[in-house]
């Protein structure tokens, strides 16, 4: 049970920066492909995680590391929320 838990706040909070990222695109009017990539061990507990967006042949890449994801569980914000503003602002450009 403990391990459901534990991986449920990992999953909303990379929910919560996958939606973030979106409705940060759609209000500069761009659409784009968010993917995220596990770090660290194969099993059900990911140490990390790498976010790649693509928009219109432009990539941007941030890494965030397991603490950060599950902090954004409720609201996404602090650095997270900043490496977001960054990784718009550079496919924007």
């Amino acid at each position: 049970m403990h391990e459901n838990l534990v991986r449920e706040e990992f999953d909303t909070g990379l929910g919560k920066i996958r939606l973030e990222i979106k409705g940060r695109l759609a209000s500069q009017g761009l659409y784009g492909t968010v993917r995220d990539i596990e770090i660290g061990p194969t099993s059900t507990e990911p140490s990390g995680i790498t976010i790649e967006l693509l928009v219109k042949g432009r990539t941007a890449e941030r890494s965030f590391n397991r603490g950060q994801i599950e902090g954004c569980r409720l609201r996404v914000g602090g650095e997270v929320l900043s490496a977001i503003i960054s990784m718009v602002d550079e496919v924007r450009a």
